[in-house]
């Protein structure tokens, strides 16, 4: 089994900001562009945050909004009011 979590998003505006947000938290994870998707891939554990994402944004945020623009995912989740993260769990 691959050690790789993943999560894609529909490539417009909102995500663009989630993009940069998650970068900005996890400086290991990859980003790869797709027509009309933004994949980013990390080794074992991806982590969004609340509070980055709003600081980019410029207002506040629910981490609920960010499944809109969810295409796919790929991990086990645990999520709150604060943080939504991916990772594998042995």
């Amino acid at each position: 089994m691959s050690s790789l979590v993943y999560i894609a998003f529909q490539d417009n505006d909102a995500a663009r900001y989630l993009v940069e947000s998650i970068i900005q938290d996890n400086p290991h994870a990859v980003v790869q562009h797709h027509p009309a998707m933004i994949r980013i891939e990390a080794e074992k554990r991806l982590e969004i945050r609340r509070e980055t994402v709003e600081e980019n944004l410029g207002r506040a945020w629910d981490v609920q909004e960010m499944l809109l623009d969810v295409i796919t995912i790929g991990g086990n989740v645990d999520e709150d009011d604060d943080r939504f993260v991916l990772e594998w769990k042995n």
